[in-house]
């Protein structure tokens, strides 16, 4: 890439950063109904440089922007004005509503009981994982300590092997956070539900959205925030199979939306060649 090139590039990324400042709960909101998606809090080497709430706060005080996110996270999903979760690159991410049929509709799914056993059976699920979607399914909203308990999870190996079920659950988007629970740290947690339940009207959103086309517009809408991201940083971000992502960079490339340049995917409008 020029030195022109990514000129252009972090010019767009920081306009995009100058447009959208953030100093409540009202303002997060139309911060992530604007972008569609976010990193909830920073980025880290390697991420596709899509945005980070973080960097959108208008304070340099970091203890106030934790402040700030720490109850956020919690208040505005609880509330549903957005979407909080593990989900892109495997780290916590906010969604708008708006947005979030078409990262379901990326699975192909329907949103039926035995969903997840395909995803069982191809490794993509632990033991772990469907235990807990089916306890989910079985007995509804459920808070950390109380599902652990019941599935005889209380050795340290096997709360770890259950911490990353939950983020297992949550990036295939079977399983939702619904609220936090305690004041304390010894007894703060979350409640869980399976995704379907919590989000009945996505489900139904994303029956119209083929997952081929719902890759195509989360890819462009990747290329939108970030002005460019290299295909690894994209197989980061999104875990999509490598044929599934192949045919949604064709596509973008044969519709325009995206320029592929020695392993990088660029925004049309910012080529300057």
């Amino acid at each position: 890439m020029s030195a022109v090139q990514a000129k252009a590039i972090a010019a767009h990324q920081a306009k995009l950063l100058k447009a959208h400042r953030v100093r409540n709960a009202d303002q997060l909101v139309k911060l992530i109904d604007a972008l569609g998606f976010a990193f909830a809090f920073t980025l880290r080497a390697g991420d596709a440089p899509i945005p980070a709430c973080f960097d959108h706060l208008s304070t340099n005080d970091t203890d106030r922007k934790w402040g700030w996110m720490w109850g956020w996270k919690d208040e505005l999903p609880e509330e549903k004005k957005l979407y909080y979760g593990v989900l892109l690159a495997r780290k916590p991410t906010f969604v708008s509503l708006k947005l979030l049929p078409t990262f379901y509709a990326t699975f192909g799914r329907a949103g039926e009981p035995g969903d997840h056993l395909d995803d069982v059976r191809a490794g993509r699920l632990s033991d772990v994982a469907r235990r807990i979607i089916e306890f989910l399914a079985a007995n509804g909203e459920t808070q950390t300590k109380r599902m652990r308990a019941e599935l005889g999870i209380t050795s340290k190996e096997g709360r770890a092997a259950y911490a990353k079920a939950i983020d297992e659950v949550q990036r295939l988007m079977y399983v939702a956070r619904v609220r936090a629970v305690g004041e304390f740290r010894e007894d703060y947690n979350y409640t869980y539900d399976l995704f379907a339940h919590r989000y009945p009207e996505t489900v139904r959103a994303a029956e119209r959205i083929s997952s081929a086309d719902a890759t195509l517009a989360l890819l462009s809408r990747t290329l939108e925030l970030a002005g460019a991201v290299t295909e690894k940083q994209l197989a980061r971000l999104f875990e999509w199979d490598e044929a599934a992502s192949r045919r949604a960079v064709e596509r973008a490339e044969r519709e325009h939306r995206a320029v592929r340049v020695n392993g990088s995917l660029i925004l049309p409008s910012l080529c300057t060649w």
